[in-house]
């Protein structure tokens, strides 16, 4: 099998390189991959991907800058740029093992049935992080689901390390929006994992396919870095609420209504584990109190703004088959 690796980056040119070099090195044939970038970056990322391209000739490096904000897009122009059969996802913060392609083709080629691959996920810290943090390392991507190879249908795979066949994630219609602008639009890969589950489609786990989620300990290892990722996976109820499963304004309303009475139940039980000095438990009720404020204003923005509503539902990110080639 041939692959499409791609890589959307933004501001990452201290830290691509990493993955970078880790993509070069790939124990695969170079004839059977190429490396895709996507960049939507202000620093010296173009600078960066231009001298690997230079520096390493017999590596097939494609490299596109686009000017319009939003991951989603530059997936998309990825999708579209690809010359093979299987598309490989993957972060400017990964770092891949030698054997992350051949340990991925094993698990395809075991399986004519598979429509995608999802890889093993372990955090990397730049510097010891605070204990605590190890407990909500699935939110910064963690994924494990054991060390021997399977397959199963409606098996989750993070964007960090996936990997689907070209055809199938164009019938299903790609990935949903994630970060447009400063609005986190929708739910990304978990919109894919959802149609993927949906149309009953194989899902293969490879486990020695592994990639190393470099994270800042400073910046990520913070309650204020969870509390986020908490907020945007709140958002993502609202959002299907709305643009994908069309429910209407009474849906949106009483889900707000319900999100309300969480709230005010998350934040008496943050004070109560402040008064009891709960570390632990204060923190998670932080987040859950995140977790619904979010779904209030995400909905009160659907309500309110017009534009934001017509942005939901434009659909100009999804990928369609027209006439068997893939078109925007």
């Amino acid at each position: 099998m041939k692959f499409s690796v791609i890589i959307t980056t933004l501001n990452r040119a201290n830290i691509i390189p990493m993955c970078m070099d880790s993509l070069i090195s790939q124990n695969f044939p170079k004839s059977d991959y190429e490396i895709i970038i996507i960049n939507n970056s202000t620093d010296n990322t173009e600078e960066v991907i231009e001298k690997y391209i230079e520096d390493y000739p017999e590596v097939n490096i494609k490299y596109y800058y686009i000017p319009k904000p939003g991951q989603v897009y530059a997936r998309q122009i990825g999708i579209l740029a690809a010359q093979n059969e299987i598309l490989s996802f993957t972060d400017d913060d990964a770092i891949l093992c030698p054997d992350w392609l051949k340990e991925i083709n094993n698990v395809f080629e075991l399986n004519n049935e598979v429509a995608g691959v999802a890889g093993k996920i372990k955090i990397k810290w730049d510097e010891t992080p605070p204990e605590w943090i190890h407990e909500y390392e699935n939110f910064l991507g963690k994924l494990n689901y054991g060390d021997e190879i399977k397959y199963e249908k409606g098996l989750y795979m993070n964007a960090g390390n996936l990997h689907i066949k070209k055809d199938i994630l164009i019938d299903v219609g790609g990935f949903n929006p994630e970060m447009v602008g400063e609005w986190l639009m929708g739910d990304g890969e978990t919109g894919l994992w959802v149609r993927l589950k949906k149309y009953n489609h194989i899902i293969g786990w490879a486990p020695k396919a592994i990639m190393e989620h470099y994270q800042i300990a400073k910046k990520n290892a913070t309650v204020g870095d969870i509390k986020r990722r908490f907020m945007n996976n709140g958002i993502c109820i609202p959002y299907n609420i709305y643009a994908i499963d069309k429910k209407g304004y009474r849906a949106l309303i009483w889900n707000m209504i319900l999100a309300l009475k969480q709230t005010i139940k998350w934040k008496y039980n943050s004070v109560k584990a402040a008064i009891k000095s709960d570390d632990r438990n204060e923190r998670y009720s932080i987040f859950r109190t995140a977790f619904y404020t979010a779904q209030i204003k995400y909905t009160l923005k659907i309500i309110l703004d017009k534009e934001f509503r017509k942005a939901l539902t434009k659909g100009d990110w999804v990928i369609k088959n027209n006439n068997n080639k893939a078109a925007a």
